[in-house]
């Protein structure tokens, strides 16, 4: 009787692909949107299903914002006495956490600046506390955004909470090119982690920084106790809203707030499917994993990669330090990914002169007066707090 079993060599090559992934990622390479019910379907899969999930999520990112990796940096520019409630955030003056209320000079945001370049971030954002900005406020940052513009080295980005819109149009008239403003969530899971503003509070500022001429920088926090349908509720409201950068962000709750304690922490391959997701969802968008990724994904970080990610922040978080800048150049390396850069070159991730006591170690010698260095006793990024 002849042998009618099929071997490897003579099967079909795609025999060995799981069947939803392949044909959602072949329809997404081919230009042609996924509906709702079929990003739901890639919510399904799981055990070995996520590896061709995320083979053609990296085949989406590399046909559609290209192979190599952008940087970005944020500094704190006020911290702290929010009056907002946010449940997952160290800074509201609602709980008692480790945050102080502090300001910068002017000074320190351009040396924050100077190093973020250094490190070679292509964006650089000041982000400050509170539901938004005061016209005093502007006025006290407007000097370091314009000499930023005037400069023209590095992406000056605003996190500034709410905008109005003469807000949006001046911050555009004094150089800030990207405003960062995240959904968060979904709007029906909104009122479950924020009640002193609303989910329309949010897409306003996002309309109107889009009506100003402003890039916009919209994404959210996972791991807030939301289902997949609320993680999909954002990723198509992301989508209508026209963002140019997704922050994706996984929750790790600071102690003193609301979550501390209460959210079991996201699984590494829970959280490379969500990035993977939204990669399919959101094809030729900037996906940026930002706050958690070393607590999350923990090994698995330069997985970021391969499951869609096409950037990172490099150095510190808000109130959490993040890793040195060695260590992400050291990543890219090893991964032969090049940094690209604001001026649309790209270059080799030079481990060897990245800053080693960057954001989360300490200083020493002249590094040790750095603001993107771990001061000594201190539990809070930019600007330092000391225990």
């Amino acid at each position: 009787m002849p042998d009618t079993m099929t071997s490897p060599t003579d099967a079909p090559a795609g025999a060995f692909l799981n069947d939803t992934a392949m044909r959602l990622g072949v329809q997404v390479l081919s230009g042609k949107p996924l509906s709702r019910d079929q990003a739901r379907e890639l919510t399904t899969l799981e055990g070995d299903a996520l590896y061709d999930l995320m083979f053609w999520a990296n085949k989406i990112r590399i046909a559609n914002v290209g192979v190599n990796a952008r940087f970005c940096s944020i500094v704190t520019g006020k911290v702290g006495g929010c009056s907002e409630d946010c449940s997952y955030c160290s800074q509201s003056k609602h709980y008692d956490t480790h945050v102080k209320p502090s300001r910068m000079r002017v000074e320190e945001m351009q040396q924050a600046a100077d190093e973020a370049l250094a490190s070679g971030a292509s964006s650089f954002g000041i982000v400050n506390s509170g539901r938004g900005p005061t016209d005093k406020e502007l006025d006290w940052m407007e000097p370091f955004f314009r000499k930023a513009a005037e400069e023209g080295e590095i992406r000056p980005c605003a996190t500034l909470g709410e905008l109005r819109p003469d807000q949006a149009r001046r911050l555009k008239d004094m150089g800030v090119e990207r405003i960062n403003h995240n959904l968060e969530t979904s709007r029906r899971h909104f009122g479950n982690v924020v009640s002193t503003h609303s989910y329309d509070d949010r897409v306003n500022t996002i309309r109107a920084a889009k009506e100003a001429g402003l890039s916009i920088c919209s994404g959210g926090i996972f791991g807030l106790g939301e289902d997949w349908e609320d993680r999909l509720d954002m990723a198509f409201a992301l989508r209508d809203l026209g963002a140019d950068v997704v922050p994706i962000n996984f929750l790790n709750a600071i102690q003193g707030t609301p979550l501390h304690g209460k959210r079991e922490a996201l699984e590494p391959m829970e959280a490379l499917k969500i990035i993977a997701v939204y990669r399919f969802i959101l094809p030729d968008r900037e996906l940026k994993i930002a706050g958690g990724r070393e607590t999350i994904l923990r090994d698995l970080q330069s997985w970021m990669f391969f499951a869609g990610g096409s950037s990172f922040l490099i150095g510190n978080y808000l109130t959490t330090f993040g890793r040195t800048p060695k260590q992400d150049h050291q990543m890219l390396k090893d991964l032969g990914m090049k940094i690209h850069l604001f001026n649309e070159r790209e270059v080799e991730a030079e481990p060897e002169v990245a800053p080693g006591a960057g954001a989360g170690a300490l200083g020493i010698g002249a590094e040790a007066n750095s603001l993107m260095v771990r001061k000594r006793g201190s539990v809070l990024a930019l600007p330092v707090v000391d225990a």
